[in-house]
């Protein structure tokens, strides 16, 4: 435990002089490992490459590009005109419109970037010219983008899968109810909220406007089957999966939005993806180095059975633990979470009896929380920084449905078997 806390100083400590997020864990875990266990120095550098060597790791880049590749060649905005379409018209409308687009799109890229700058881009100048207000705009987008990280195919659940050593295609399933779950809450949250706002009704379309938006819509809408059809159905593996959501992409896009199929707009989107893909695969090796440290310091097993000896009620703990990851996600991004937590709570979590798959979903669940928690939530600054809009204003947008999240968290706790029955 000492060690724990050791660390931990240390990795504040360099966060605060500035140093960065994955640069800080690995200093960290550097340390630990050389000056308190003794390791050699070429056995601590290699955990560093060793957390990156992961098959299944390699579909992070090919759902990024699969994402940026949509938003660049405009393949997403047939999908969000269909969705406005058909629903755009009603009271909060196009709230709720913004975000059965984001769970659409949320099951093409599995990137909470790439689904906030995708919907965004089209919905938040719509919203904002029918009066809804700019906070229930960029709040609504902001904290509907973080579906894309429980609907499948998710990249935190890639990473999650990867770590306890768990069929990444049955976390996957898991995550399709729940992830159908938050995003009806937060529909429902987007209508209460959308009442204050005096808009302007948009014109109801048309039964053969709506017929052709779905017909130019069909192409992107049939990926989330193509891709997890083909998981599911052992055609592919959820990493070749991955890259054949790109190739599926960039055959509509060529067949269909020509216009867009540029030079320019491709080495747009792999520019992106670059560089997504390395600030995850720098966080994935620093935060390696710093939870090996611990797992060599014995840390998880005491926790283990510190946890054991607790005469608290099972679900009690495991709250506890959820508490502990929306603390954690008010200050880091959900990679270092997961590479700090997970090994040290999975143990314990295991030792109490609950379902690795139910405890997956509620992790993912508490990291989508965390991409909208101040002040280091990740979607709000993407949406302020996009849109130019002061931070101030996304995170008052997005405190109505922050609370939707922890609600739909609870009832997922709560509720286990709403994780588990598809994969059972």
């Amino acid at each position: 435990m000492n060690m724990l806390l050791i660390g931990l100083i240390i990795f504040f400590i360099l966060l605060i002089v500035g140093a960065p997020i994955w640069l800080s864990l690995g200093l960290s875990g550097g340390i630990l490992m050389f000056v308190f266990l003794d390791l050699p120095l070429e056995a601590i550098i290699s955990q560093f490459l060793i957390a990156t060597d992961k098959w299944i790791l390699l579909a992070i880049p090919y759902f990024l590009l699969a994402g940026n590749l949509m938003t660049y060649m405009g393949t997403a905005n047939k999908m969000i005109g269909f969705v406005n379409h058909l629903i755009g018209h009603l009271p909060g409308g196009m709230p709720a419109a913004a975000v059965i687009t984001a769970t659409i799109f949320g099951a093409l890229s599995g990137s909470a970037t790439a689904t906030v700058v995708a919907v965004g881009s089209m919905m938040i100048p719509q919203m904002i010219q029918l009066g809804y207000s700019k906070e229930n705009s960029m709040g609504v987008v902001a904290s509907a983008g973080t579906l894309g990280q429980m609907i499948p195919p998710s990249i935190y659940m890639i990473i999650y899968a990867s770590m306890v050593q768990i069929d990444v295609a049955q976390l996957f399933l898991a995550g399709i109810v729940p992830g159908l779950v938050i995003a009806a809450l937060l529909i429902v949250t987007a209508i209460i909220v959308s009442v204050k706002d005096k808009t302007e009704r948009k014109k109801r379309s048309s039964a053969q406007e709506i017929f052709k938006s779905f017909i130019v819509a069909l192409p992107s809408l049939l990926m989330p089957v193509i891709v997890l059809g083909g998981i599911y159905s052992g055609v592919f593996t959820p990493t070749e999966a991955a890259a054949v959501s790109v190739v599926y992409v960039l055959i509509i896009s060529f067949l269909f939005n020509r216009k867009e199929f540029t030079k320019k707009n491709i080495q747009k989107s792999l520019v992106n993806s670059m560089v997504t893909t390395t600030v995850i695969y720098l966080l994935l090796g620093g935060a390696n180095m710093f939870s090996t440290a611990l797992t060599y310091a014995h840390v998880p097993q005491q926790i283990t059975e510190y946890v054991s000896q607790l005469t608290l009620p099972g679900w009690l703990i495991m709250l506890l633990i959820l508490v502990l990851f929306l603390v954690f996600g008010m200050f880091l991004d959900a990679v270092p979470i997961l590479y700090i937590t997970i090994p040290i709570l999975y143990p314990a979590v295991m030792a109490l009896g609950y379902d690795p798959i139910h405890f997956g979903v509620l992790t993912i669940a508490c990291m989508m929380i965390s991409q909208i928690t101040p002040p280091v939530g990740l979607s709000l600054f993407v949406v302020s920084g996009h849109f130019k809009e002061k931070l101030s204003v996304v995170i008052r947008g997005s405190m109505p449905y922050l609370g939707a999240l922890l609600v739909a968290t609870i009832i997922l706790l709560y509720v286990p078997w709403l994780s588990t029955f598809l994969t059972k």
